[in-house]
């Protein structure tokens, strides 16, 4: 049985096109999943044993073969109402901490790979409402310039913050993050609930095998 993510997503945005929380987005995406392959166990936050610290968001287990999946849920502060339920989303400021964190997740799956024997392929989801994520910085000199997340641009080797970067920004985010493998960011449209700058939502998917 082959697992598709791509199939996943284009399933869950036909049922959800907003999501209040990061938890409530994982919840629904591992629902969907076991919808989608009842034969596949799903388990949240899942501590492999050669690493009890680490908590994989979902992990996917077909034929024994391990699918690890990080999310990353990052909104822009507004208020939604879809079918007469209202979703007050958060602020989340930090581009800076959030383009990496989700870099670092790329990183983690490919640590999982090198350590999970029954590791197949693994995936990073990114889903947001802030347009800024897909642009470029305004600034060439900025702190996170490395970690960039804007779309069309590739990410593969160590990438760091520059030396400009306050210690605020970076604590506990200090070490580079070192990508093996190379990935495409290509960002997509996932849900579109109105024309205001904070009603359109864009997925990023980076697979990792």
């Amino acid at each position: 049985m082959d697992f598709d993510i791509l199939k996943v997503v284009e399933y869950l945005k036909n049922k959800r096109k907003i999501f209040i929380s990061e938890a409530d987005f994982q919840f629904e995406m591992a629902w969907a999943i076991k919808e989608l392959y009842p034969e596949a166990k799903v388990r949240l936050e899942y501590c492999p044993v050669f690493e009890p610290s680490m908590h994989i968001d979902i992990l996917v287990i077909i034929d024994s073969k391990w699918i690890p999946i990080e999310l990353k849920y990052k909104t822009k502060k507004c208020f939604k109402t879809i079918d007469n339920e209202a979703f007050i989303l958060k602020e989340h400021s930090a581009k800076d901490v959030n383009c990496y964190l989700y870099l670092k997740d790329l990183q983690r799956i490919e640590h999982i790979k090198e350590n999970a024997p029954f590791f197949e392929k693994g995936y990073g989801v990114f889903l947001t409402n802030e347009r800024s994520y897909l642009k470029e910085p305004n600034k060439p000199n900025c702190v996170y310039k490395e970690f960039s997340l804007a779309n069309g641009i590739v990410k593969s080797g160590i990438m760091q913050w520059s030396e400009t970067a306050s210690l605020g920004t970076k604590k506990g985010n200090e070490r580079p993050i070192h990508l093996k493998g190379t990935y495409n960011i290509q960002w997509n449209t996932y849900s579109e609930l109105d024309e205001s700058n904070s009603g359109k939502f864009f997925v990023l998917i980076n697979k990792i095998e």
